[in-house]
């Protein structure tokens, strides 16, 4: 038995750290990059909606809702932390596990 344990610890991959734990933690943030893709999807699509409502908004009013505006930024920042979570650009997961973002406006 000690043998198997000693010769599996020594094939330890590409980047030197293939340990079991390591793998299993891997695999685990697969099922979050596919939840964070999901959940980006959809943030994506209201965002287009809430860009179509703001259009029809702007159209009938003549000025922008300044509340759905702040909305949609926040919610496109959503889209980018979800998407930077799946390309692996940062490790910290979105919301609902970690804050919904909120961006303040550049005015």
């Amino acid at each position: 038995m000690s043998d198997t344990s000693a010769h599996s610890g020594g094939q330890s991959g590409i980047d030197g750290e293939a340990s079991p734990a390591g793998r299993r933690e891997l695999w685990i943030r697969l099922l979050y990059m596919i939840g964070y893709w999901f959940l980006g999807n959809i943030a994506f699509s209201v965002a287009i909606f809430l860009a179509a409502l703001q259009f029809v908004v702007v159209l009938i009013t003549g000025s922008k809702n300044e509340e759905l505006r702040g909305f949609s930024r926040n919610l496109i920042q959503y889209v980018w932390e979800c998407l930077a979570f799946v390309i692996f650009a940062r490790d910290e997961k979105p919301f609902p596990l970690g804050r919904f973002p909120s961006v303040t406006s550049p005015e």
